[in-house]
């Protein structure tokens, strides 16, 4: 693949989309660089006020600390505030603040922006007390660095919102899946056995699954133990389920045996009841979680939470999302996940 080749602020913009997967709202966005080179996109959202106290500042920078190749950082601040010719900065403090933790940990800011929803400007303009000239959204789709993103299959959703299928009585197949769940019950280690194969299967032979294979699979998956088993398994390295469930490796997930992972998942809500859909809305949310999409995650939970709110590892996934935990995986750029595009 091409090396990627930023020339100008629009590129930048761009790129920070593409790498997201979506367009970010009131969000800040910055992107580490090693030199000339690239690093991790991260995101959080933007406080509330734009009065900030010094603990969003230390935990941004805490979150993007962990990447210690990392010399400089690129931000930028999508918001809807706005930044009126003579008025006030938006978020004045909290750019002041981060800018003094990123020099005390030695990283340079070199350039902050603010995307609003119909133009984007340099934070910083002729003088202290005002943003630069203002530059139209459309100069982003005309940019050389999104026409070759999207050329090689990338795109930019509207948000991070997953899009979760609907479950109606209508779609799903209550009988097969029942079926399925007393034959394990009746035979629990030849039935439970052969979802595992059948599992591994469809994941490392790319096969297409029929509707009774689907239903066979979200059948097992509503065992906890099989469950946990193909999380721990699902990134396809040999460490302790521990370490691969919370994305704590050394080694790097093989994320596109975890994407087609997460494919499957999502075939088996396009027939699950909502008795059955808990397992697989909280997979989903904790494939999220691996690869650093935590507002997605947390969606995910919500649903799942919604359907069973009794169920634990989605409230424990959720207890620690609004903690603010971030896969081991996330922090790393050997391990983070990329865009295959």
């Amino acid at each position: 693949m091409e090396p990627i080749r930023i020339s100008s602020p629009a590129d930048v913009i761009s790129y920070m989309g593409h790498s997201l997967g979506y367009w970010p709202q009131e969000s800040l966005v910055c992107v580490a660089l090693d030199g000339t080179t690239l690093g991790p996109t991260l995101r959080v959202n933007l406080p509330d006020t734009t009065d900030v106290g010094e603990a969003y500042s230390d935990r941004v920078a805490h979150y993007f600390g962990v990447d210690h190749d990392a010399t400089a950082v690129l931000m930028a601040l999508f918001t809807h505030q706005p930044w009126s010719k003579g008025g006030p900065k938006p978020f004045a403090t909290m750019v002041q603040g981060l800018r003094c933790h990123f020099s005390a940990a030695g990283l340079l800011v070199h350039h902050v922006w603010i995307v609003g929803p119909t133009s984007f400007v340099p934070y910083d303009g002729p003088n202290s007390t005002c943003c630069g000239q203002e530059i139209p959204l459309a100069a982003l789709e005309s940019s050389t660095l999104n026409a070759e993103l999207v050329y090689q299959g990338s795109l930019i959703e509207p948000s991070d919102t997953p899009a979760i299928p609907e479950l109606t009585a209508t779609h799903a197949d209550h009988d097969a899946v029942d079926s399925a769940m007393r034959f394990m019950a009746s035979h629990p280690a030849k039935g439970l056995a052969a979802v595992y194969r059948l599992w591994m299967e469809l994941i490392d032979h790319g096969a297409e699954p029929t509707h009774d294979q689907l239903a066979e699979v979200l059948a097992g998956l509503q065992q906890v133990g099989l469950r946990d088993q193909i999380l721990a398994d699902m990134p396809g390295i040999n460490e302790p389920m521990g370490s691969t469930l919370f994305g704590a490796t050394d080694e790097a997930p093989q994320w596109d045996r975890i994407d087609r992972s997460e494919s499957l998942l999502r075939q088996l809500l396009t027939i699950a009841a909502p008795t059955h859909a808990a397992a697989p809305l909280t997979m989903l949310g904790h494939i999220c979680w691996w690869k650093g999409k935590g507002t997605a995650a947390a969606n995910y939970m919500h649903v799942a939470l919604t359907f069973d709110p009794d169920y634990h590892l989605a409230r424990l996934l959720d207890q620690m999302l609004g903690a603010g935990a971030v896969s081991g995986w996330a922090q790393h750029k050997h391990t983070a996940y990329r865009n295959p595009h």
